[in-house]
């Protein structure tokens, strides 16, 4: 067995060095990730589940094997050795997984090497979950910010308290969360499909992007103002502009990437 193999000392370290190595691949979007990679091609029976196994296997998919996130992570992995190696600016984190976070959001691009700060992703404008509430760690977040997150940030965060609070939490105020966030999440698929109607049919119209755009935005905010009106329960809330926004622009995206 492994553990006769490597004694228990050795195994446990093992598997630590693993599961950071895990946590440095999976930080969630818009940050460089190779989580969907390690997941669909190095994990598995007979798989090597060492760092350097899962290393290696990453950079034996080659660049067009791999998806345009791990590419990314692994770039700045390459080139922002020094700030992440013994001794420095994000070797803790880097240990703790949390490297590009780290690097991309909360280092000063005056601390990182001319070499790193080439390696890094185009800086985008900070909104959601990382961007924003994570960006200096996780933690909790009160009802009006946990309104802001939509989609797979809001999935990420309720899975995340989930498991913070586990069976510290009471059941019944667990149950009665449980109910208002699925409402919210039914809610936000209904939203979004009626705003893919409306950018759908602008689009068949001959309509520019400016025009589906508006009519995604408008159909949202109808679609939004219906739902918590015809809700019963009266547990959802109003949904924020910041919201409504979100919702047209996935629906304009999903009609965009249609044939």
């Amino acid at each position: 067995s492994p553990l006769r193999r490597l004694g228990v000392t050795s195994y446990l370290s093992m598997l630590l060095k693993f599961a950071l190595l895990i946590l440095s691949l999976c930080h969630a979007a818009p940050l460089p990730s190779c989580e969907s990679d390690t997941s669909s091609h190095c994990l598995g029976d007979g798989a090597d589940l060492s760092p350097e196994g899962i290393e290696a296997c990453l950079q034996a998919l080659g660049e067009a094997g791999r998806s345009a996130g791990c590419n990314a992570y692994l770039s700045m992995l390459a080139g922002c050795g020094a700030e992440i190696g013994s001794g420095g600016v994000c070797a803790e984190s880097h240990m703790n997984g949390e490297t590009a976070a780290c690097l991309v959001q909360r280092t000063p691009e005056e601390q990182l090497s001319e070499g790193c700060r080439a390696a890094l992703p185009e800086k985008e404008e900070a909104k959601g979950l990382y961007g924003i509430y994570w960006k200096d760690g996780k933690r909790e977040l009160d009802e009006d910010e946990v309104g802001e997150l939509v989609g797979d940030e809001l999935d990420t965060y309720l899975r995340w308290i989930k498991r913070k609070k586990g069976k510290k939490t009471d059941r019944g105020k667990e149950r009665d969360y449980a109910v208002r966030t699925a409402k919210k999440a039914a809610a936000s698929k209904q939203i979004v499909a009626k705003a893919e109607e409306a950018a759908r049919a602008a689009k068949q119209a001959g309509e520019g992007a400016k025009a589906q755009q508006e009519a995604a935005m408008k159909a949202a905010e109808a679609a939004a103002a219906d739902a918590v009106a015809t809700d019963m329960t009266k547990t959802l809330k109003p949904f924020t502009r910041s919201n409504i926004k979100a919702f047209a622009a996935q629906a304009v995206k999903q009609v965009k990437d249609e044939l």
